[in-house]
């Protein structure tokens, strides 16, 4: 889902006022024609914080040692990266002088091993989890290159890719040896999934009637929303998991404001316009990408016969389930350090960033994930 340039049509700049634009800034939305007026004084606020909300956050979230230097390997890829130039950027605006391309490539192919062991040096000893450091490092070049991969939504191409587990490739034999223990096609499948809350109720114990047809709908609104914002932390939700429930809310209305959706269509884009509303990152494929992982979530995974036809859709739910039951909990924790006026960094939010999430809300959330779970795991669905 990354913020690509698209036609702007015959919008105008609204920075300069002067050029047609180009750009529209993932972050506020502004329409831009240039990698100046993007760095301009005028949004010079937005863009260093999209800099900082939509790289370095996203690697500093990384805490524990094996994931530290998997970061760090992220970030110096990236920074290696930004020393080679970019041809395809702003040919329309070049003098039009002519390229000698294999003068280009020798000097490019000598240089590769200088500029990436220069760039090491200079990184030597630094935390690559800290912005600040890192940025005080680099070149004024750098810089101007990184921006422009911000601009042009390119940076996002060099983050790594969330390992998604809905979309990886299962198969489970139909005909399992008579013995009560699991195969290791099954072991794989359930160790790949989230845990499916063991305390699903009976939907009769919670419903004496049968249940509105809009309830698979706004089941759908949850799986969207929870599809967006388990790519959106690369998959490090629980390591996140206050943020990840705040962010989770921000997009879906059922949740939040217990909306009631007339289709699936309809639930799934809801999360694409909240995303726009709450200026996440979207692009022209969002609303699909939304609707393909919904659909993939409800039917589960294939060759793996009737006994697992469900076995995605409770696994969804109850992740987010246990997001926001997660969320409660170190929220109360939050607020009985505070009372207790304690010093240790052992939980470090600021309570004042969360928009959404909020202790009464989650409680009530919680409830209606429990109803989506039983309607899930009844025979109605």
């Amino acid at each position: 889902m990354n913020n690509l340039p698209y036609n702007m049509g015959d919008e105008v700049c609204k920075i300069c006022g002067n050029k047609q634009a180009r750009y529209n800034c993932p972050r506020c939305n502004i329409l831009y024609c240039s990698v100046e007026c993007y760095k301009s004084q005028q949004h010079l606020e937005c863009s260093e914080g999209f800099y900082r909300e939509n790289v370095v956050q996203e690697l500093a979230l990384r805490k524990a040692d094996a994931d530290a230097a998997s970061s760090s390997k992220s970030m110096l890829e990236i920074l290696q990266r930004m020393e080679q130039p970019d041809p395809t950027y702003d040919q329309d605006t070049s003098d039009g002088s002519e390229n000698d391309p294999e003068g280009e490539d020798d000097e490019l192919d000598s240089d590769d091993d200088a500029q990436e062991d220069e760039l090491a040096v200079r990184m030597q000893g630094i935390d690559l989890d800290n912005a600040a450091s890192v940025r005080e490092r680099l070149t004024d070049t750098e810089k101007e290159e990184f921006q422009k991969l911000l601009a042009n939504g390119d940076i996002t191409k060099m983050l790594p890719e969330p390992s998604i587990w809905w979309t990886m490739e299962y198969k489970v034999d139909l005909i399992q040896p008579a013995t009560d223990l699991r195969s290791e096609q099954e072991q794989r499948l359930l160790k790949a999934c989230p845990k499916v809350w063991q305390k699903i109720p009976n939907l009769s114990e919670l419903l004496n009637k049968e249940p509105s047809p809009t309830v698979r709908h706004n089941i759908a609104n949850v799986l969207a929303a929870y599809s967006f914002v388990y790519r959106y932390f690369l998959g490090d939700i629980q390591e996140n998991v206050v943020e990840a429930a705040d962010c989770l809310l921000a997009v879906c209305l059922n949740l939040k404001k217990g909306t009631v959706f007339d289709s699936e269509a309809m639930a799934v884009e809801s999360v694409t316009s909240e995303c726009r509303n709450e200026q996440l990152p979207t692009d022209n494929n969002t609303t699909k990408a939304l609707m393909t992982d919904v659909r993939v979530l409800f039917s589960g995974p294939k060759e793996c016969g009737q006994k697992f036809k469900k076995l995605f859709l409770l696994a969804a739910l109850s992740d987010v389930r246990n997001i926001l039951s997660s969320a409660s909990r170190e929220l109360k924790q939050i607020a009985s350090k505070d009372a207790n006026n304690a010093t240790d960094n052992e939980i470090n939010i600021d309570v004042s960033d969360l928009k959404h999430v909020d202790g009464p809300l989650l409680k009530g959330c919680l409830k209606k994930l429990d109803f989506f779970l039983a309607y899930a795991n009844s025979k109605y669905l």
